[in-house]
């Protein structure tokens, strides 16, 4: 599971290197990333994509903007990661999607947004607040953070897991 992860963070980092313009095109651009992971590891990816065919997509939407599965026997027999992104600067939007991961039974859990360097410390923090006094969240339970800076225009990945 490390490998993975650090698969992971290492793919959206890279897309420093790109000069994409609007949210559709970052979010496409992640789906992407992650979805080149997932073949690395022989995974089933459930996301909206464009209308792109894929062996690994199945090319839809379920419950959360992205989950990275195995599927054996016609079941989800064990789930990687679910993510969610929300573009919309506002706390309150950011927190409404990441409320909807942490209920999530899976390896990682990612969370993909964006701020401006003077408020990049706060809205990190509240969201490890949420998983530190969530009931729903067991110890060991692991979270990435992709954070898009608008002052910098690139993407740091960070993990948190619960204490």
């Amino acid at each position: 599971m490390k490998d993975f992860i650090n698969d992971i963070t290492t793919g959206l980092e890279a897309l420093n290197n790109n000069s994409l313009k609007g949210d559709k095109n970052w979010t496409n651009a992640i789906k992407k990333a992650i979805i080149k992971v997932a073949k690395k590891y022989d995974l089933i990816v459930n996301c909206k994509l464009n209308g792109e065919e894929d062996e690994y997509i199945e090319n839809k939407e379920w419950l959360y903007d992205i989950i990275v599965y195995t599927n054996k026997n016609g079941i989800f027999d064990e789930v990687y990661l679910v993510g969610e992104s929300e573009w919309n600067p506002y706390l309150q939007e950011i927190e409404d999607d990441f409320l909807k991961i942490i209920f999530a039974r899976a390896e990682i859990r990612l969370m993909v947004f964006q701020v401006s360097n003077d408020i990049y410390d706060e809205y990190k923090n509240r969201l490890i607040e949420i998983i530190e006094k969530s009931n729903s969240c067991i110890k060991g339970d692991k979270y990435l953070f992709a954070i898009y800076n608008t002052s910098t225009e690139k993407f740091k990945v960070e993990q948190y897991v619960k204490e």
